[in-house]
């Protein structure tokens, strides 16, 4: 605004009046925040007061074809100890940010946890194309190339201080459980897997087929009522191909099938069933 513009726009009103404005400005302003500041405490809207889920930290990782991902890791209190770990694998389309909530809520369990950016989503996207952008096709044809990604994840923690390098867990989000199920089958350090409303068959993986080889992995999967009967599919197809060996546990949670991650009770579930695979000792007390 040019000098002067506020006295034509209001001539009406005296000049000592108008130069005498910034002071009863700053006069409220102090008046409104001054207590909280001086009290070293930040004013916040009725939206913010809520706190969010923690991020974690952003770190890299490489995987074995040279791309490069981001992730966020909560990493263990104590370096010196010997932390289970957990790698959380969001679905088709969202990102690391999705799966916080669940981070955070393992790492208070006691676990050193890794969420990644899948390549082309998020952070990950480098010199791969962006997965929005794929036709229907190519995202078939390129949502195998993640289990890299799930390998890369699972070496990043295995070399992380204070982090026991043969106690992983892993969780993965709809799409993602069909990482999560293909890797475990193939990493013998994988103690177990949480599938989050899984689809039968998905992105040219066959979870029913998929969930046979894992040999008895203790598995938890949490559904809604609507796709219980999905899952109900899944679990009796992996018995079934294991002996009858009854290793899938099936939770119902009653939260939106928008968002799974964000429910309350289904994380409270996972970071339960997860401690008594990873930590056994200390789930019982």
């Amino acid at each position: 605004m040019a000098r002067g513009a506020s006295r034509r726009a209001f001539p009406f009103l005296p000049r000592d009046f108008m130069a005498s404005i910034p002071a009863l400005v700053a006069a409220v302003w102090m008046t409104c925040a001054g207590p909280a500041l001086a009290q070293g405490v930040a004013t916040t809207t009725a939206s913010s007061a809520k706190p969010s889920a923690s991020s974690g930290d952003r770190v890299e990782l490489k995987t074995e074809d040279k791309q490069v991902l981001v992730g966020s890791y909560w990493g263990p209190k104590d370096q010196k100890g010997s932390a289970p770990a957990a790698l959380l694998v969001h679905d088709a389309g969202a990102t690391r940010a999705d799966m916080n909530e669940v981070g955070e809520r393992l790492a208070k369990q006691g676990f050193a946890v890794l969420a990644i950016d899948l390549r082309g989503h998020g952070e990950s996207v480098g010199g791969d194309k962006a997965w929005s952008t794929l036709s229907d096709a190519d995202k078939t044809k390129q949502w195998p190339f993640a289990l890299r990604d799930v390998k890369a994840g699972a070496n990043w923690l295995h070399d992380q201080p204070g982090v026991h390098s043969s106690n992983l867990s892993l969780v993965g989000d709809r799409a993602g459980c069909t990482l999560v199920t293909r890797y475990a089958s193939r990493d013998e350090n994988v103690r177990s897997i949480v599938l989050l409303d899984p689809q039968v068959e998905q992105l040219g993986f066959n979870l029913a087929k998929d969930i046979g080889e894992l040999a008895g992995l203790p598995t938890y999967i949490a559904v809604t009522k609507e796709t219980q009967p999905k899952a109900q599919t899944i679990a009796e197809s992996g018995e079934k191909a294991n002996d009858g060996n009854k290793f899938i546990e099936i939770a119902v949670f009653k939260g939106a099938a928008v968002m799974p991650t964000t429910d309350k009770s289904m994380i409270t579930g996972i970071a339960k069933f997860m401690s008594s695979k990873a930590m056994p000792k200390k789930a019982d007390k």
